[in-house]
C-alpha cells in the first residue's frame, strides 16, 4: 500500500540571501492538488532575518506540525522556503523517533555544506547554519527546540553534492567525523553509486532516514530556480531514478527546499518538486 502523506508548507526567505523562496508552497498548491494532495499547514515567516527569537518560535511551529504529522501515522513532506526550515523540520522527526527509541539518519543533498556557526559565517544567514544547529552548534535557541539535545549525531549525518563552502564550516564538519560527499566524488564514481553508498551504511547503523534536499544540489540545467545557484551538480534525473532503488520504508520524512520560481520562469525547477513529491508518493511503502 502507499503511505499517506500529511505537506508542510514553509514559508520563509528572510534567512537566506535572496527573496522569494517563501512563494514557493503557494504557487505549488494547485500542482499538489493535481497529485492529490493538499497543504496541511503553510507557515509564513514575516519577522527579520537575524531575529532568533521570532526564528525560534517558527521553527517550534514546525517542529510540533511535523511530529503531529507522524502521530497520525502519516508520512511529513516540507516544501520551502529556504534551507532554514530544516531546523523546524528534522527537530520534530528527531524527537518524535526518539520518544519512539528510534534513531535519525540523514542524507543531505546540497551545492553547500550549510555547517556555519555564527562565528564562522560571513553573511549571518541563518540558511546557512541548519546542519551545523542539528548537530549541536550555533545559537543556542535554535539548537534547543523542542528538546535541548542536538537532533542527530555527526555519524549519523551523510551530505552529497557539495561543492561551494568556506573553511570554518568544513573545518567543524571534519573534526566532528561527518561524511561528505563533493562533486568530484559524484563526478568520477556516479551518483547513484554514491547515493546508494550513504543510503546503504545508515541504513545499517539507524532506524529511520531522513532527505533534506536543497534544490541547489541540482544542476542548474534541471534546477535553475534557486538562490545560490552553483554549475555542475547533480543530474536531478539520476536522483530520481535513484529513489526508485531504495528500501522506500526506511525513509521517515522529506524535505525539499530553495526553489525560487522568480529565477525561473520555464517552471523548470517547481517541476522538480512536485516530480520528486511525486515519486516518493507512488512508492509502495508495504
Amino acid at each position: 500500500m502507499r503511505r499517506k502523506i500529511g505537506l508542510i508548507g514553509a514559508a520563509i526567505d528572510a534567512c537566506g540571501g535572496t527573496r522569494g523562496a517563501s512563494d514557493t508552497p503557494d504557487i505549488l498548491k494547485e500542482d499538489m492538488g493535481r497529485l492529490g494532495l493538499l497543504f496541511e499547514d503553510i507557515f509564513y515567516y514575516k519577522n527579520g532575518r537575524h531575529d532568533i527569537e521570532e526564528l525560534r518560535k517558527y521553527f517550534v511551529n514546525i517542529a510540533h506540525s511535523v511530529k503531529s504529522i507522524m502521530q497520525d501515522k502519516q508520512f511529513p513532506i516540507v516544501v520551502g522556503g529556504d534551507h532554514s526550515c530544516a531546523i523546524g523540520t528534522w527537530s520534530g522527526v528527531a524527537d518524535e523517533l526518539s520518544c519512539n527509541s528510534q534513531t535519525l539518519g540523514m542524507i543531505w543533498c546540497d551545492a553547500h555544506m550549510d555547517a556555519h556557526t555564527p562565528e564562522t559565517s560571513p553573511s549571518g544567514n541563518i540558511h546557512g547554519m541548519p546542519v551545523a544547529t542539528l548537530l549541536g552548534y550555533g545559537y543556542k535557541d535554535l539548537i534547543n527546540i523542542i528538546n535541548d539535545n542536538p537532533k542527530i549525531k555527526p555519524e549519523n549525518i551523510i551530505l552529497i553534492g557539495i561543492r561551494s563552502f568556506e573553511y570554518g564550516e568544513e573545518e567543524l564538519l571534519k573534526q566532528l567525523g561527518v561524511q561528505i560527499y563533493y562533486n568530484y566524488d559524484i563526478t568520477k564514481r556516479g551518483f547513484n553509486v554514491v547515493f546508494n553508498e550513504a543510503y546503504s551504511k545508515l541504513s545499517t547503523t539507524v532506524d529511520k532516514i531522513g532527505l533534506s534536499i536543497d534544490l541547489d544540489g541540482f544542476d542548474p540545467e534541471f534546477a535553475p530556480g534557486v538562490g545560490t545557484k552553483e554549475p555542475d551538480g547533480i543530474n536531478f534525473n539520476e536522483f530520481i531514478e535513484s529513489l526508485k532503488l531504495i528500501d522506500i520504508k526506511k525513509i521517515v520524512a522529506l524535505e525539499i527546499t530553495e526553489g525560487n520560481s522568480h529565477f525561473d520562469p520555464s517552471g523548470k525547477t517547481m517541476r522538480c518538486i512536485t516530480d520528486i513529491v511525486s515519486q516518493v508518493k507512488d512508492l509502495e511503502y508495504a
